[in-house]
Formats: structure tokens, C-alpha cells, sequence
């Protein structure tokens, strides 16, 4: 299994992909600490660098301009290096060379996770940090005001997501095609996107239905929910009055703790699930 996940460690750094993603996450922090650095500066010129204003301005920068885009990247690598993870092996024929050695079907889907899972974990921390330093140098308000143990809170549902999103991909790999499980995990993704809004909208007009619509998309797709989880847990504490921290996620619809309990259940049990489709596969 650990031969099985430094391989495919190894395999996921060599792809093109990462290239873009790459160029992408440059041009992303390079933009995100221009207006960082813009807007600190607006705050001071004015006066009201260290005013409740100026907190709800430093908490939409970070929450919508720099986690919210950044989970964006987490995910969409995550997506792309894992959606051929078994199927692209299984339809090459590579498998073949790989499941007649002594090693059990369940390794082998094991190994996949954990070595994608690795680099979605190292990739989102790298964001993470990234964000948090480019706040803190450029004197960002809110960030004087986070915990440091908030921050190792927001930290863990961060990198939370990309193994979400991966067990759900690993068993998507193992039941369809490489082009099928792209369109089945990215159409997953965008479903728990419109479920948030939906729950968001349903909750700000104190409308039940849509607030249950978009329960029940999250429990389909609950890669939202660790989102705001994640920002509730960042900024507890912190009052913020600002309403269009709606579209960042930042809402009074903080999840549940039967909805953490749900997603901790969520992530093992599509594994398991992985490993019990791709045994019962016919890949001769």
C-alpha cells in the first residue's frame, strides 16, 4: 500500500496539470496581495484602518478573495489529478501489471487515496499559509484578531475538503470512466456550490424549503459545509455585520455538529465504498 502511494505520489507530480495549477496559484496570490495591499492602504489614507468598517472590509478580503478562491484551487487540483486515478489505468491496461503482483485490491485503492490525498493536503496548506502570510504582511485588520488555535481550527477543515472531494473521486474512479467520473464529480462539486447558496438565500428570507433543499444538497455534496465550517471556525467570535459575506460562505448558517459528524462518517465510508465496487471489478 505505501509502495502503491509513493508511486502514485511521484505519478501526480509529473502530470502537465500541475503546470497550470502552478501558474494559476502565482497570478491568484500575486493578485489577492495587490488588493490586499490596495485596500489596507484605502483604509489608512481614511483613517478607519482599525474601525468595525474596516473589519468587515479585511473579513470579505479574506474570506471571499482569499478561502474562498483558494478551496476553489484545492478542489479543482484535486479534481484533475485523481478523476483517471483507477479508471485511466483500468482502460490502458497498466492494471494488469499491477493487481497480478501479491497485492490486495484494497492496497491499491488505499495507495491511490493516500498519495493523492497527500498532495491535496500539502497543496492546500501551502494556500492556506500563503493567504495568512500575505494578510499578516500587509497588515490586514482581521488577522490581529484571529486565535491562533482558530487558525489551526480553519486549518484542518481546510485540507478537510480536498479529502473530501477525493474519497468521492476515488469511488467515482472505480465505478466509471475517466470522462464520465470528470462530468460526475465536477457536476457533485457545482451541486453542493448552488446547495450553500440555496440554504444562504433560504435562511436570509427565513424560508424553510429552501433552507431544506439545500440540506439535503449537502448532504450529497457536503464540500460547502466544511467551507463554512471552516470560516466559522476561523472567525468565532467575530462579529460580522457585513451581509454580502453571504456570497463568501461567512452566513448564521453555520453547520451543525450532526453535519461534522456526517461528513467524518461521509469521506470512510465512500472509501470503503471504492474498495468494495473496484473488488467485485471484472478488469480483464
Amino acid at each position: 500500500m505505501i509502495a502503491i502511494a509513493a508511486a502514485t505520489f511521484k505519478e501526480a507530480l509529473r502530470k502537465k496539470i500541475l503546470i497550470l495549477v502552478a501558474a494559476l496559484t502565482f497570478v491568484y496570490l500575486t493578485l489577492f496581495g495587490l488588493i490586499t495591499h490596495f485596500a489596507v492602504e484605502d483604509l489608512t489614507k481614511s483613517g478607519t484602518l482599525n474601525t468595525v468598517n474596516a473589519i468587515d472590509v479585511a473579513s470579505n478580503i479574506i474570506s471571499f478573495l482569499g478561502f474562498y478562491f483558494s478551496s476553489m484551487l484545492v478542489a479543482f487540483l484535486t479534481i484533475m489529478v485523481s478523476v483517471g486515478s483507477i479508471s485511466s489505468e483500468v482502460e490502458s491496461g497498466v492494471i494488469h501489471s499491477i493487481i497480478t503482483r501479491p497485492i490486495k485490491r484494497s492496497s491499491y485503492v488505499l495507495g491511490k487515496y493516500i498519495g493523492l490525498g497527500v498532495l491535496a493536503v500539502v497543496y492546500g496548506i501551502f494556500l492556506f499559509v500563503a493567504i495568512i502570510l500575505i494578510s499578516t504582511m500587509f497588515k490586514l485588520p482581521i488577522v490581529n484578531t484571529i486565535e491562533p488555535l482558530n487558525i489551526i481550527k480553519g486549518l484542518l477543515f481546510f485540507t478537510l475538503e480536498p479529502i473530501a472531494i477525493l474519497s468521492l473521486s476515488i469511488l467515482g474512479s472505480a465505478l466509471f470512466k475517466t470522462l464520465s467520473n470528470g462530468i460526475f464529480i465536477i457536476s457533485i462539486y457545482i451541486l453542493g456550490l448552488i446547495g450553500g447558496v440555496m440554504e444562504v438565500i433560504g435562511s436570509m428570507l427565513q424560508n424553510q424549503s429552501l433552507v431544506n433543499l439545500g440540506i439535503i444538497s449537502s448532504l450529497i455534496s457536503p464540500f460547502d459545509i466544511i467551507y463554512r465550517q471552516m470560516l466559522s471556525s476561523m472567525f468565532e467570535g467575530i462579529s460580522i455585520r457585513n451581509p454580502f459575506m453571504a456570497v463568501g460562505g461567512m452566513t448564521s448558517t453555520t453547520p451543525s455538529i450532526w453535519m461534522i459528524i456526517y461528513i467524518l462518517a461521509y469521506i470512510p465510508g465512500l472509501v470503503l465504498l471504492a474498495i468494495r465496487k473496484f473488488s467485485l471489478k471484472d478488469i480483464s
